[in-house]
């Protein structure tokens, strides 16, 4: 008994230091914290920084662009509102216009050709110019010559002008030479305003008068 004794209790002495070693090992081991560097958590918190990061930076893109697009609508509105003033000045000027060019009164011109009794059968050709611009060009018929013995006269030309001074050239034909007269007459408003061109002892005269009425005759 007392050798089974003694074995126990120099067992016992020799496993006290070893489990007092153990003891001191777990007592120094450093503690874990709780997210250390390269964990997932860790991980997760910075793409959440970075993410919102992102879109930071992209409201701050959208919110320049914004901007931009809010400058260039204002810029768009005052143009706009410009060229609305410009149509409505556009439109009022026409609207005076078409109203003083109703308003106008009616201004014409006629230019006719005789030619006395003798004078009519030597008339070859007529030619008319008004304002520098060719306007009638003919050949006297024998029909034309017979109205002309009889005192009738033709009407080379009929149209609506400014009332304002008009330059008339008329080259006549005679016996085979031309004859050219030329005369500034002034068209009379709200008128026809007549230049008659004639052949009178084979010279080339000319008369001009003004009625209020469409046919003087």
């Amino acid at each position: 008994m007392k050798r089974e004794a003694l074995l126990a209790l120099t067992a016992l002495g020799m496993a006290l230091p070893a489990l007092r070693a153990q003891d001191t090992t777990r007592a120094q081991r450093p503690v874990i914290s709780a997210a250390p560097a390269g964990t997932p958590l860790e991980q997760l918190v910075a793409e959440e920084a970075q993410r919102r990061a992102n879109i930071a930076r992209v409201l701050l893109i959208t919110n320049a662009q914004v901007a931009v697009q809010q400058e260039a609508l204002r810029n768009l509105s005052d143009q706009l509102y410009v060229s609305q003033q410009l149509v409505a000045a556009t439109h009022g000027q026409l609207s005076l216009a078409a109203e003083a060019l109703n308003k106008q009164p009616s201004t014409t011109l006629s230019v006719l050709f005789a030619a006395d009794s003798l004078s009519a059968a030597r008339v070859g050709s007529l030619a008319l110019s008004i304002d520098g611009a060719n306007t009638a060009t003919m050949s006297i018929s024998d029909t034309t010559r017979t109205a002309f013995r009889v005192g009738a006269a033709d009407e080379l030309f009929r149209g609506a002008v400014l009332p304002t001074p008009h330059t008339i050239v008329l080259t006549a034909t005679v016996n085979g030479q031309p004859q050219q007269l030329v005369t500034r007459v002034r068209a009379l408003g709200d008128a026809v305003t007549y230049v008659q061109f004639a052949i009178q002892e084979g010279k080339l005269v000319q008369t001009s008068w003004a009625s209020r009425v469409t046919n003087p005759f």
